[in-house]
Order: structure tokens, then sequence, then C-alpha cells
């Protein structure tokens, strides 16, 4: 059955229970991160990509660039991609490219791409230079399988973080645009995951930083990684977390457009990496791991389910997701996330990384369907 077949042929249910099956939509991906629903109920991802040719380096300080990230519609259970050719890296345990997705109330498809453009190294051939030059950091408009450029929050970011590096001295200045959503009104959200805030782009594409996401109580940096509008037109915000933090170190912080402040909403997660609203209002979060980050073993997460009612807790799919990202509603009470999204164990030898020990970045995303 497909994932639209899926959608259409279940009523709506209520909140889902720690029971609900567990079923594979789609496979084939490479390093898929984010969803949405596009025209006529078609399953969207974003696939950070495979493991990219032009290679820098040696050993696990090895890192590759190239183009390999794409936008898939998977509606039929196998990858179609819609638009190829994003900007991607690799760095030894994960492919870093096209992140957020986003399908605006126009049916235009959206795409965040990773980094920015200062972050494009030396010595790659001169073609790929200028085209990860345009490419990282940016808002893009890929309809239709085109590239267009529409903001670049990647570099707002990172001269934000130039004027604030007393914020996080280590780690500033960095830029890393990561989840996106659309916006009441027009325009979007998005938060960065290096830069560890939440910004909005305008219709015209200005960007501006709304809130700071504060560093973890271990003193690394927040790392956010999913944001969502929620009923009451919040911004819902979950984090991943930086390295040494524990299994209850993660928190969803709540921000008021009209008031300007973040706050913690809900803690106690282990490491965010995907979050949103259900068809009937609960809040879901998807964790990368249930160990902290980073996992003290394999990647094996899950998903949370909060109350709308009562904010009580249920753990959906235990134990069946590896190193699983993103969230998508279902309109029939189901969710969707991603599941196999990077390298593990760290591959040590760039680029073939073809080891039977460990999953490969290349080909063995999926995505599953929870209820």
């Amino acid at each position: 059955m497909t994932a639209e077949a899926a959608t259409q042929s279940h009523r709506p249910t209520g909140h889902l229970t720690s029971d609900a099956p567990v079923t594979v939509v789609a496979g084939g991906l490479n390093s898929p991160r984010s969803l949405a629903w596009g025209r006529h109920g078609h399953l969207l991802v974003s696939e950070a990509g495979a493991t990219p040719p032009a290679c820098q380096g040696t050993g696990f300080a090895t890192k590759c660039y190239g183009l390999t990230g794409s936008v898939a519609d998977i509606s039929s259970g196998k990858p179609v991609r819609i638009a190829e050719g994003l900007a991607t890296n690799f760095n030894q345990e994960e492919t870093i490219g096209p992140n957020g997705l986003a399908v605006g109330p126009n049916g235009h498809v959206y795409t965040l791409s990773a980094g920015s453009p200062e972050q494009v190294p030396s010595g790659l051939p001169a073609d790929l230079t200028a085209e990860l030059g345009k490419q990282y950091g940016s808002l893009m408009d890929i309809t239709g399988g085109r590239r267009k450029v529409i903001a670049n929050p990647g570099s707002a970011d990172w001269q934000w973080t130039t004027d604030h590096k007393y914020l996080v001295p280590e780690d500033f200045p960095a830029s890393n645009p990561y989840a996106l959503t659309n916006k009441p009104g027009g325009g979007f959200y998005l938060v960065d995951a290096a830069s560890n805030t939440l910004d909005s782009v305008d219709r015209h594409g200005h960007v501006r930083v709304l809130a700071f996401v504060p560093n973890t109580p271990a003193g690394t940096d927040a790392v956010p990684t999913c944001l969502a509008v929620g009923p009451d037109r919040s911004v819902y915000i979950g984090q991943i977390t930086g390295h040494g933090n524990s299994a209850t170190a993660a928190n969803v912080y709540r921000y008021s457009p009209r008031t300007g402040s973040l706050k913690v909403w809900q803690s106690g997660f282990s490491a965010i990496s995907g979050c949103g609203f259900g068809a009937n209002g609960d809040f879901y979060v998807t964790q990368f791991d249930t160990t902290g980050f980073l996992p003290t073993g394999d990647p094996v997460g899950n998903v949370i389910q909060i109350n709308h009612h009562d904010n009580s807790r249920t753990v959906l799919a235990d134990g069946k997701l590896f190193a699983p990202t993103g969230f998508l509603a279902g309109p029939d009470g189901s969710i969707y996330v991603a599941s196999k999204t990077m390298m593990w164990p760290a591959c040590t030898d760039a680029p073939a990384c073809t080891s039977s020990s460990s999953i490969p970045a290349t080909g063995s995303g999926e995505i599953v369907r929870i209820g």
C-alpha cells in the first residue's frame, strides 16, 4: 500500500497507543530528513544525499563535498526525485545537505540547505565551489525541479553569530539552517542548528533572528532541530543538544510571536530530531536515540506522543527506529518519520563506506508510518 493510499483508507483516530503498528512505506532513500505533504496528497521527503565525490583530508577527518542532495516524491513507495543537484557534504557519520522542507499555500516546494557560503572550503573544483557558494545556507524554491534562491539565512546567521560570539565563544561564528515551516500570514520560520536561533524570512527574502535558544546545562549549545506552529500560533522548537548531554537534557521551547518570549514548554527528552502536531492536536517528539547525545550505543530512537488534554506521554515505536528524524502528521491520525537516516557506526574509510558492519549513508533510508 502506498503512503497516499494509506492516508485515504483510514479514518481519523484518537490518540495513538504504545502498540500502534509501525509500517515501512518507502525505502531506498539517501539520508532522509524532513517530510511534507505535496499537492494531491503526495508524500515528499528531503534527502541529504549520497556520499559526494570531492573529498579532502584522510581517515576519520575526511570530508567530501558534492551535489547529491535531492527531494523525492515517495507516494509510490519508491523515491521519484523531483529536485536533484542539491548541495551536500559528508563527514564520516552523516551526509549534511537539504534538510528543511515545506510546501507553501501556493503549492510551491521549498527546501533549506545546510551551512553558509562562508563555509565553502577552498581547494574544490571551481564549478563545484561556485554552486556550493550559491546553495549553502539558502532557502530555495525547487518547484518543477528548478533551484531559485529566495533568501540565504545561512549567511545572515553567520553574521549574527559573528556579532554575538560571546554566546558560544568556542563555536561561533557558525551556521547550519536546519528545519523549516510556513509562517502564518506568509513567509517562513526556521531554526538554525549551529547559530541556535529561531529565524523568520518574510515574503521579500529578508531574514530576521527572533530568539536565541540557550545553551544546555552541560554547557554545550542547544542545537535546535525542529519547529512547528501550534494551534495558538506560537512556535514550538525541539533541540537535539550538543555533545555530552544526558538522556533527559533536551527541551521543547515555546516562542510567542506576540511577546517575543522563549520559554521551556516540555522537558526531559533525550535528543530531539523532529517534532510537530498531530491531526487531533497531540504533540509529537521524534527522539534520535534514547541515551542522550551522542548516544552511548546504536542510535535506536522512538517517538513520544504528548496528549493535548493532560500532557501525558505515550512512547511509540520503541526499539523499532534507527536514528530517526523528522515528523509529519497524517490526516488519518497516523504519523510519519524517517528511519535509518545516517551512517552508523561512523565510517573510517571514505569515500567508500561500504562495510557490512555498518548502515551505509546511501540508499538505506526509510520512511515509516506509525498508526
